[in-house]
């Protein structure tokens, strides 16, 4: 081989590397925005039907959830056995644990299912009930979810009262609880509530916008990744090192300009 050869293989390796380093350089924020608004009917239309899909979900689709709450107060008397009122704090705090797994156990819920007729498991109802408190504070707070928000407020009502009579030993007599007995107070009762706990409307429909213009995006980016084809004078010289002297017009808009 002639070492004008070798030369010449080496400068066209070099213009090769040169065109493949700067096709890897990505594109311009300003051919980010090209393609953006020239795909813009595209992700409005894309992002509409989304958001349209987010209300038919939220106003027809998914069952509205009624949140009836109630509360119970841990009580505990300073008697001949507990020598302080500090010392009946500290018992009444320490029960909370106790009072919560009592509460949503089997025994209790059972009685629920029967006196209000549910027709539920029992899983089905523990898992539509949630328990909290605030560390220092004596008071539980017991929610009930239900699709019906008069059903909410009497399972979670029942539920206090069934817990307070087993705990006591009025509702089965053969049972009583020891560390619990006449130490669960109904502080206040569940009322019906008038207003939907979810799904929550607004959110939804704000998700839906974020997530419409996120698909749409992805759509219009990956439609330009498999498009390989040139679409300006300038991607031509830009990549194939090349002078353009001419174009032929490409749409009847372009021939009549001509024209």
């Amino acid at each position: 081989m002639s070492l004008n050869m070798f030369k010449g293989d080496l400068l066209m390796n070099e213009q090769i590397d040169k065109v493949s380093m700067e096709q890897d350089e990505g594109i311009s924020l300003k051919e980010l925005f090209k393609i953006v608004w020239d795909n813009i009917a595209l992700i409005i239309i894309i992002g509409f039907w989304v958001v349209v899909l987010g209300v038919v979900y939220s106003f027809v689709i998914v069952t509205p959830q009624y949140t009836a709450q109630a509360s119970v107060m841990i009580q505990v008397d300073v008697d001949e056995d507990v020598s302080s009122e500090q010392s009946a704090l500290y018992i009444a705090n320490s029960l909370k644990g106790t009072s919560e797994e009592f509460m949503l156990s089997n025994k209790v819920l059972l009685g629920v299912i029967e006196d209000l007729d549910l027709g539920m498991t029992t899983g089905a109802l523990k898992n539509s009930i949630s328990i909290s408190s605030n560390q220092d504070a004596l008071i539980m707070y017991i929610s009930v979810e239900n699709e019906s928000p008069e059903l909410a407020a009497q399972i979670v009502n029942q539920l206090i009262q069934n817990a307070k009579e087993t705990a006591d030993g009025v509702y089965d007599p053969s049972f009583e609880s020891t560390y619990l007995k006449e130490r669960l107070m109904p502080f206040d009762y569940a009322r019906a509530p008038s207003n939907p706990s979810s799904p929550n409307k607004v959110l939804n429909i704000a998700i839906s916008i974020i997530l419409g213009g996120i698909i749409a995006l992805g759509v219009v980016f990956v439609k330009e990744a498999f498009n390989n084809k040139f679409k300006s004078p300038e991607e031509l010289e830009k990549y194939l090192k090349i002078k353009v002297l001419a174009t032929v017009p490409g749409t009847v808009k372009e021939r009549k300009v001509v024209e």
